[in-house]
């Protein structure tokens, strides 16, 4: 289990001086991840969209990127309830 570096208050957060630095990378590695999802939200739609027309529903690349697609949306949705809200279009809208 990944120690919690950051400590609640109310509605606010801490972290200790010395666990600055590993939170930092943590939220850089955060936010590389929320940018790959917030990305292949858009990606996604279409190639499922490019491979239906030409016929390929039936394809392991279709059924994998549908299966993706269905793992976006939990994720999005355990974001959007701490607080974290994705707009129709999949660019982020922070409401921390």
């Amino acid at each position: 289990m990944m120690k919690r570096l950051t400590i609640k208050n109310n509605a606010k957060f801490t972290v200790s001086e010395s666990d600055l630095p590993e939170a930092f990378r943590r939220l850089a590695a955060f936010e590389d991840i929320y940018d790959e999802l917030t990305s292949s939200m858009s990606t996604i739609p279409a190639e499922l969209t490019k491979l239906k027309a030409a016929g390929k529903e039936k394809t392991i690349r279709y059924r994998e990127l549908f299966g993706q697609k269905l793992v976006n949306n939990q994720i999005i949705a355990l974001f959007e309830r701490h607080g974290i809200s994705f707009n129709v279009k999949g660019h982020p809208e922070h409401d921390i």
